[in-house]
């Protein structure tokens, strides 16, 4: 099948849809990131009133959606030659694959931008705006030149942190409020980040140094990488006492959410032990973390709609 005068070639099993969803914008990790934003929106709210949110929220959800998909398709676009050679991600990468020609990927990435910029120009917020356009510069200038973070050693993993801790911060100030909670998820979900990009790097280390990828793994070796990775680990979960004191010990529901996350965390960790031997030590704060990331909502939900605390209302917010 040919679209746009030969500018997208599909086989026979594959759809125009599951192609740009899949092999384009990657859909899965545009969900999970969008996660992450859609659940600070949620601690950015003051009220539970569906009327005052709605609209705010659909603004921010196609907005963040449209920035989110330009971050992996621009990369997408840029990453062309190297994923083509790549058995490991050519398969994620249409352009590379020439399932989508390279105009057509520029033109729908144009789209995206200008589509993010006018559903965020609905809310008639300066404020808003001007973090609009920065959010979609700073994805952008991971993947494209001259900037191109990505092949920065080192550089590229400072990004992750400030990209996460935009994505955090954008959706609460798109839902009208920065508190406590809001900055300290950012900055947790930041160095999580880290963890996972160093962990990445880690693991692709053997084909990124056969193929001349600089990544931080390949410029500073696998030793300098695990103890990295140690440290940033280390330091995610000192980030996660305060979210943990704050928000997980208040109610009877975000105590079991806390505990079920250390029986989940041990098991999974556990479970990757045989296949992936020390490092499967790293799902536990993983798993632990996405507990305590949850308990913050249901925490922040329970205290717009007046539920009293147990827990440790001396530390509450």
């Amino acid at each position: 099948m040919t679209i746009g005068a030969g500018h997208l070639h599909l086989g026979k099993k594959k759809s125009v849809v599951s192609v740009f969803l899949v092999e384009f914008i990657r859909i899965h990790t545009v969900i999970s990131w969008c996660a992450f934003s859609c659940g600070a929106f949620i601690l950015g709210m003051s009220s539970l009133s569906i009327s005052e949110y709605l609209g705010r929220f659909l603004i921010f959800f196609v907005s963040t959606f449209c920035i989110l998909s330009f971050t992996f398709a621009i990369n997408n676009y840029y990453d062309v030659d190297s994923d083509r050679i790549n058995p490991k991600k050519i398969h994620f990468n249409a352009m590379a694959g020439g399932r989508i020609s390279k105009k057509t990927g520029s033109l729908v990435n144009l789209a995206l931008v200008v589509i993010a910029s006018l559903t965020i120009a609905l809310l008639s917020n300066l404020g808003a705006f001007v973090f609009c356009i920065f959010f979609i510069f700073w994805m952008w200038a991971y993947s494209a030149p001259p900037l191109r973070l990505k092949g920065r050693p080192g550089v590229d993993i400072i990004w992750h942190f400030i990209a996460f801790v935009i994505l955090v911060l954008w959706g609460s100030f798109i839902a009208g409020s920065l508190g406590v909670s809001n900055w300290l998820a950012a900055i947790s979900l930041g160095v999580f980040s880290c963890v996972a990009q160093v962990w990445n790097h880690f693991n692709d280390y053997e084909f990124d140094r056969e193929s001349g990828i600089v990544t931080y793994a390949v410029s500073r070796g696998l030793d300098t990488t695990i103890v990295t990775l140690k440290i940033i680990v280390i330091l995610h979960v000192i980030l996660l006492v305060p979210l943990i004191f704050l928000y997980s010990l208040q109610y009877v529901l975000t105590i079991g959410v806390f505990i079920s996350g250390i029986l989940l965390g041990i098991y999974v960790a556990n479970t990757k032990r045989k296949a992936l031997g020390s490092s499967s030590a790293y799902y536990f704060p993983i798993v632990l973390s996405f507990a305590v990331y949850i308990n913050c909502i249901i925490y922040h939900i329970a205290v717009l709609i007046g539920q009293p605390m147990i827990g440790l209302p001396f530390l509450a917010k």
